[in-house]
């Protein structure tokens, strides 16, 4: 640091622990004020910078925070300037409060529009019926939410981490590769009731021209089989499975499983004890006759 109490964005980089990409960052959209210029790629910051990224910081640890919120949020800190630092503080704890305040209440809306895309159809619905139907106003959606499409992707990141939380619980104990197979298919039952509307909506969507519904699928089922395809492949290793491709067989295990799930909403004529004997079976042993190999039957 120069006798001026100025520094190069190394030193700020290692004194406030923040990367230089991310001080550039913050200047260029406007939460960290521009460094005093002295030449083409010369510039000095000071004391200031340093105490901003520090707020900065603070702000961003209590939680993902959103761009307009951290403008907001720094704007606040800004009116503070002349007041004692212990207010500040106070300010940023404050701030820390409302940012997890926001985030529950944006997962309660959330969680409610589940119920409304499944009943009404991510179509048809309009963000005047999700803010009717949660009683909530226009502007409280807007404050979380950009547009229709951004909450229903959140809903499908939410029935996706759902289904995968609650499956990584259920088999947390369980290390036998065939009955993890089979926890996992009780619970993909379990949540499909609750959530197939919202996979088939996602699904439909991929009919049109934009390219979203595409890339959501595809996050959507790749996160769904990599963990089935890092059980296919320690079987493999065990002897337990032959030597297939773990990415085919895990999408094709999750295929058959979600088709058995459709098949039990059809009628009540199968249970998932039934569906899930029947899928372990039919992996285990195919279509082959009991007792009788099909190179045996061949040679006959």
């Amino acid at each position: 640091m120069s006798e001026k109490g100025f520094m190069r964005i190394s030193e700020l980089e290692s004194k406030a622990g923040v990367p230089k990409t991310s001080i550039h960052f913050y200047v260029r959209i406007g939460v960290l004020h521009p460094p005093v210029k002295t030449g083409r790629t010369m510039a000095y910051y000071d004391e200031s910078h340093l105490k901003r990224l520090e707020s900065i910081q603070k702000i961003k640890s209590s939680g993902r925070v959103s761009l307009s919120f951290l403008k907001e949020s720094i704007a606040k800190l800004e009116q503070r300037v002349d007041e004692p630092e212990d207010s500040a503080e106070s300010q940023v704890r404050e701030i820390a409060t409302t940012t997890k305040a926001k985030d529950r209440k944006k997962q309660e809306i959330v969680k409610a529009a589940i119920r409304i895309f499944s009943e009404k159809g991510y179509r048809k619905i309009k963000v005047r019926d999700i803010t009717s139907s949660l009683g909530i106003s226009t502007g409280t959606f807007y404050i979380y939410f950009k547009d229709k499409r951004e909450l229903f992707v959140d809903v499908v990141d939410y029935v996706i981490r759902t289904i995968l939380g609650d499956a990584t619980e259920a088999i947390r104990q369980e290390d036998d590769i065939l009955k993890r197979m089979v926890i996992r298919g009780r619970v993909f039952y379990d949540n499909y009731s609750k959530y197939n509307e919202i996979l088939n909506q996602l699904r439909a969507e991929m009919v049109g021209e934009e390219q979203w519904p595409h890339d959501k699928v595809k996050k959507a089922y790749h996160a769904l089989t990599k963990p089935v395809i890092r059980d296919i492949q320690k079987g493999i290793e065990d002897g337990i499975y032959r030597n297939v491709d773990p990415d085919l067989t895990a999408y094709a295990l999750t295929g058959i499983i979600e088709m058995m799930c459709f098949r039990t909403i059809i009628d009540s004529q199968y249970n998932y004890e039934q569906i899930g004997e029947f899928v372990l079976d039919f992996i285990t042993n195919g279509l082959q006759p009991k007792n009788n190999s099909i190179e045996g039957d061949t040679k006959k």
